[in-house]
């Protein structure tokens, strides 16, 4: 091919996936996707309400058919028009350096132009994301919301980046062995966020980081493109407020994704979130070759000559341990715990917090739905455990008793039945003995007990919580159950 052809489909190439890319952010795209996917929720909502008669079914289904056909249309008639504009900008560039209008309009067709349109597409979509936002702090640009909503919003795409990514990683992952897999769940707000970290920062774990967004589903072949090579960035404290700085290679609890992705049906109920059922053993070895594929990424970037073990912290595993267990029968599963009274506290003023950040930030609810964050804000979805239920009244959630009961019905279910599964933390002893807690924490991971010690520095005390004046008595059952738990952390 003469140096001129070859220039002009480069310069072409360039032109056309930069137009593509800015027209796809201008244009209505997302809101045509919304307005779709939208109907479709409430196609199956109806379809699957029991307080729903047939007869009126029979009336409004059709309706619903009618509002997708025409999203459907508006949505195929802008991918038309954007497709056009996208070809012209291509075959203008193309013929104006090549000087041959039936050049330009054939090498369009080209099998390999456009594998390098879809190339180019992603390379400077992937650009497009990083500029103006920062995912680990929230911060997210037009173009980055975009990418989200595209990688996350829909189970489809989840699904499919998923298989994509399995068949790429092919027979690399298959031998990569996960051993002694470390998993930190409880209630929000009872610091496992920092033992994630502390964990993470001893160099024996592979887990999720923010790099690993918005292509959760896609380990492999997303790792590889927002690979860690490139500077973590300014760290900056997180949205909760408490202290705790993240960057982009921070570690984050991410995996629930995967898990929605698969399970969400079962477990995500109008009031809260149930206990999983027994998964099949198609999910759980989909899940393990998932978790391969993370720590052979993991491995190809550092180097080393074994994978290092898994780590993942993930709230909503309170309600699939028996899962965990399935998948993986040697992990160990830590479950971090708190003063009753100031932990319900926390969540209350946490609560408060995020329902005033999604009131203005929509996007900050959307984002916590997708990872199946419903701790707390508008999103709030509790655990449906014991005699635990969602207050129909939202101004109860603003009752700190309504998170105590909260506290108490979670672990008392989770003491009764998964008590021995667990190494239960003891979270106060963690921020007034921080060396003497990981050091202890270490050894029971398998670890050497030095290894966790440069991290204990960065641990104290949190934030005060203000009780006085409160009207509020911890019950009998909820103390006792407290000093359980603690007794069983300190035999332990």
């Amino acid at each position: 091919m003469p140096a001129t052809e070859a220039w002009a489909i480069l310069a072409a190439a360039g032109a056309a996936c930069i137009a593509a890319v800015e027209l796809f952010l201008r244009w209505p795209f997302i809101a045509r996707i919304e307005a779709v996917n939208r109907v479709s929720h409430r196609v199956l909502d109806t379809v699957r309400s029991e307080r729903i008669s047939d007869h009126w079914k029979e009336q409004v289904l059709p309706r619903y058919a009618g509002r997708i056909l025409l999203a459907s249309l508006q949505l195929a008639g802008l991918l038309v028009l954007w497709l056009a504009a996208v070809s012209a900008v291509y075959v203008l560039v193309a013929a104006a350096i090549s000087r041959d209008w039936a050049f330009a309009t054939e090498s369009l067709a080209s099998g390999r132009v456009q594998l390098l349109l879809v190339g180019l597409g992603v390379g400077w979509g992937f650009i497009r994301s990083r500029i103006g936002g920062n995912g680990a702090t929230e911060d997210y640009s037009p173009a980055s919301k975009m990418l989200h909503r595209l990688a996350l919003d829909s189970l489809g795409v989840r699904d499919l980046s998923c298989r994509v990514d399995q068949a790429l990683a092919g027979k690399k992952v298959r031998t990569t062995t996960v051993q002694q897999p470390v998993y930190v769940t409880g209630l929000a707000r009872a610091g496992t966020t920092i033992v994630l970290e502390s964990l993470y920062a001893s160099g024996e774990f592979a887990s999720l980081t923010y790099r690993s967004m918005p292509f959760v589903m896609a380990p492999w072949t997303w790792g590889a493109m927002a690979g860690s090579g490139r500077n973590d960035g300014e760290k900056r404290e997180r949205a909760h407020g408490d202290r705790i700085r993240i960057g982009q290679d921070s570690p984050e609890a991410f995996e629930e994704v995967f898990w929605n992705t698969y399970t969400g049906r079962d477990t995500l109920v109008p009031g809260g979130l149930k206990p999983a059922g027994e998964p099949n053993n198609a999910l759980l070895e989909r899940y393990r070759d998932w978790v391969r594929r993370i720590l052979a990424r993991d491995q190809r970037r550092t180097g080393l000559a074994q994978p290092r073990r898994y780590l993942a912290k993930n709230n909503n595993h309170v309600l699939r341990i028996d899962a965990l267990r399935a998948a993986f029968p040697d992990a160990i599963i830590v479950t971090p715990f708190r003063d009753p009274l100031r932990h319900a506290l926390s969540l209350l003023r946490q609560h408060q917090r995020f329902l005033a950040r999604h009131g203005q930030d929509p996007f900050a609810l959307e984002y916590m739905n997708w990872l199946g964050h419903h701790e707390f804000g508008a999103g709030h979805r509790p655990f449906l455990v014991g005699d635990q239920q969602r207050p129909e009244n939202a101004g109860a959630l603003l009752d700190p008793r309504y998170w105590l009961d909260y506290w108490t019905e979670v672990h008392a279910w989770l003491l009764e039945t998964h008590g021995d599964q667990l190494i239960w933390l003891d979270y106060e002893q963690l921020c007034t003995t921080p060396g003497r807690a990981l050091a202890e924490l270490a050894s029971r991971l398998g670890l050497p007990t030095d290894a966790l010690a440069d991290q204990a520095a960065g641990i104290s005390a949190p934030a005060p919580i203000d009780t006085a004046g409160l009207d509020i008595t911890v019950p009998g059952r909820t103390e006792a159950l407290y000093q359980a738990l603690r007794t069983r952390a300190a035999r332990d």
